[in-house]
C-alpha cells in the first residue's frame, strides 16, 4: 500500500544535506515533482522509473527496494499486493509465487543463450535487472487483466 509519510522520509534521507533544486537535478527529475513527493501532494506514488532516478543517486543508503515498498509497488509483508492503477484488484501470495516462478524461468531462459543483446551490444547486469523488472510488471498486469469473476456454481 501507498505509504506517501513514508516514502517522503526516505527521500529526504536519500537527499541527504543536498538542496532540493540540486538533488531534483543529479535525479534527472523536475524540482517539482520531487517537492510534490516529499510534501506528500501525491495522491499515487511516483513510477518505478522516478523511483529508480531517486534511489540511483540516493545516499545514507536508501535503497530502490525501499522506495518501492514505501510507493506500494512491492509487498514486505504477507499481505495482498494491491496494484495503485487499480486498487480494487488483488495479487495473492499464490499469485506472487507464480510470478517470481515465471521471473526466474523467463531469466534462466534468456541468460542461457548466446547473451542478451541491446542495440547490438551486450547488455549490462543494470540493464537485464531493468529488462526482469519490467517483464515483472508486464506479467503482473497480465494477472490481473486474465483475473474475472467466475460464480460459485462454476467453480471446480
Amino acid at each position: 500500500m501507498f505509504d506517501a509519510e513514508l516514502l517522503s522520509n526516505l527521500i529526504k534521507q536519500a537527499q541527504g544535506d543536498i538542496s532540493l533544486n540540486n538533488f531534483a537535478r543529479q535525479c534527472k527529475i523536475s524540482s517539482s515533482t520531487l517537492s510534490r513527493i516529499i510534501n506528500a501532494k501525491n495522491s499515487c506514488p511516483p513510477t518505478p522509473s522516478t523511483l529508480q532516478k531517486i534511489a540511483a543517486v540516493s545516499h545514507n543508503g536508501i535503497t530502490y527496494d525501499e522506495l518501492m515498498a514505501a510507493a506500494g509497488y512491492i509487498n514486505s509483508g504477507e499481505t495482498p499486493i494491491e496494484i495503485p492503477n487499480n486498487p480494487n484488484t488483488v495479487l495473492s501470495q499464490k499469485d506472487e509465487k507464480d510470478i517470481a516462478k515465471r521471473i526466474e524461468a523467463l531469466k534462466e531462459d534468456l541468460l542461457n543463450g548466446d547473451g542478451l543483446m541491446l542495440s547490438g551490444n551486450p547488455m549490462s547486469p543494470e540493464a537485464i535487472e531493468s529488462l526482469m523488472e519490467a517483464l515483472s510488471s508486464g506479467i503482473r498486469q497480465a494477472k490481473i487483466a486474465n483475473k474475472k469473476y467466475t460464480p460459485n456454481k462454476y467453480k471446480k
